[in-house]
């Protein structure tokens, strides 16, 4: 049976490098972000329930307007979780079936919300990629090109970073430190165990 791995970290933290450094030793690894969009402008039962959630002008033409969902989830803090209980099970069903139509010892979805619902209960193992917040600010200001002020609020928003450094099987520290060594350690486990 295939083992389910959560790969997770914040912002500039490099989550995408380490599932790219995966994918290069044959792993096969599930964006969880591009897949929920998809579902999101695909998923009959997901665009239902974003529509009674937030209004039938989320979607125009079939498709999603993350304008109007992101206008209508800062406006109501409680909107944010009541979306991802729509998208997250969606999410995890599709990762599920894909996975195991996988042949390798072990499947990993990157994600970075993995905390902010039950769903790091249902994983094997989990992966958490860190870095300092100064590497991050100046990752992902040079990455889209906003100020550090920009970051630092994203950061603050992702505040379930710490639980998932405290219940990681495996840290990945991503500062200035030699990433492939820790990932093939990693992956020598993860196939082993």
């Amino acid at each position: 049976m295939t083992k389910y791995v959560a790969l997770t970290g914040g912002i500039g933290c490099g989550k995408s490098v380490v599932a790219r450094l995966f994918v290069c030793m044959g792993v096969p690894v599930y964006d969880s972000d591009s897949r929920a969009k998809l579902l999101m402008n695909s998923d009959e039962e997901i665009i239902s329930s974003l529509k009674s959630l937030v209004g039938n002008n989320v979607y125009k033409d079939s498709t999603l307007q993350k304008d109007v969902l992101a206008q209508a989830i800062f406006s109501d803090s409680d909107l944010c979780g009541q979306v991802n209980a729509i998208v997250h099970p969606r999410v995890w069903e599709d990762y599920k079936s894909w996975s195991d139509r996988q042949d390798f010892g072990f499947t990993i979805m990157e994600t970075a919300l993995l905390y902010e619902t039950d769903l790091y209960k249902r994983f094997d193992a989990s992966i958490a990629v860190v870095a300092s917040d100064e590497i991050r600010i100046q990752r992902v200001m040079q990455r889209d090109g906003v100020s550090a002020n920009d970051v630092l609020w994203r950061i603050k928003k992702q505040s379930s970073l710490n639980k998932a450094v405290q219940n990681a099987d495996f840290i990945i520290e991503n500062n200035d430190t030699f990433v492939i060594p820790q990932v093939m350690r990693v992956y020598n486990t993860l196939l082993t165990q």
